[in-house]
């Protein structure tokens, strides 16, 4: 059994992530799956603006914008479960992040909320 990503720290980078997935943002990452790999080199590309600094003998990831701040949620969230909760909704195709227990959303926030069928 795959242990569950801890949602509540990788919160509000998530949140940002599936809005900007619904947005196309991350199209070219989407668009990559099932193909993992080539997946990774898209998100890989999307984190630009993520630089290493020392402060007071410690090291920090700074982002500088929304965009990154979102990539590298997801990017917590394949290494910590893989690619498998980067879905697309069954009823509109718009990307999201599947944050249940079991992984088995289906469909993305509007249409979970609207009960679409």
């Amino acid at each position: 059994m795959t242990a569950v990503p801890p949602f509540r720290l990788l919160d509000p980078a998530l949140r940002t992530a599936e809005t900007l997935l619904a947005q196309g943002v991350f199209a070219a990452v989407v668009t990559a799956l099932p193909d993992e790999r080539l997946a990774a080199r898209e998100l890989e590309s999307a984190l630009r603006g993520l630089r290493l600094s020392e402060v007071d003998g410690r090291w920090r990831a700074e982002l500088d914008d929304v965009v990154d701040t979102a990539a590298a949620g997801l990017v917590a969230l394949v290494v910590t479960d893989g690619w498998r909760r980067v879905k697309r909704c069954e009823v509109c195709a718009a990307a999201f992040v599947d944050r249940t227990n079991g992984c088995s959303r289906r469909r993305c926030r509007e249409h979970v909320r609207n009960g679409s069928a």
